[in-house]
């Protein structure tokens, strides 16, 4: 068992960029961060197996460009990720029913994960 913490950091107190978008561009991006986790040997969607309506995926790994290809280089989604990226966190994805809505903000989580700690415990660097 593993407890998450976090530090608070007055950035968190901001208005995070959120981007919406739709059923297609977000299989094709789910497609992407699985086949970049398989090349790069890391689980980069959280959870993978069955993500629901909410699920947090990690983006420092892979470049912007490759990212926001899926979306069509939509400019919502490019300052949600250089976001997240700058900011060392993950993206939260959740689907909002009520609003036939996916949307993609910053999330509270860091994007360094347990895999991103080697055997010999010095951090790697992407």
């Amino acid at each position: 068992m593993s407890t998450q913490f976090r530090i608070a950091v007055p950035a968190d107190e901001l208005t995070d960029p959120v981007a919406v978008v739709t059923a297609r561009q977000l299989a094709a991006f789910r497609g992407l961060l699985r086949a970049e986790g398989d090349r790069l040997g890391l689980q980069l969607l959280e959870p993978d197996e069955y993500p629901g309506e909410s699920f947090e995926a990690r983006v420092c790994p892979i470049a912007l460009a490759s990212i926001t290809a899926r979306f069509d280089h939509d400019p919502a989604v490019i300052a949600v990720v250089e976001e997240a990226q700058f900011r060392a966190r993950r993206v939260s994805i959740h689907r909002d029913r009520a609003a036939a809505e996916i949307r993609i903000r910053v999330a509270l989580t860091s994007d360094r994960s347990l895999d991103s700690i080697s055997p010999v415990g010095t951090p790697k660097r992407f």
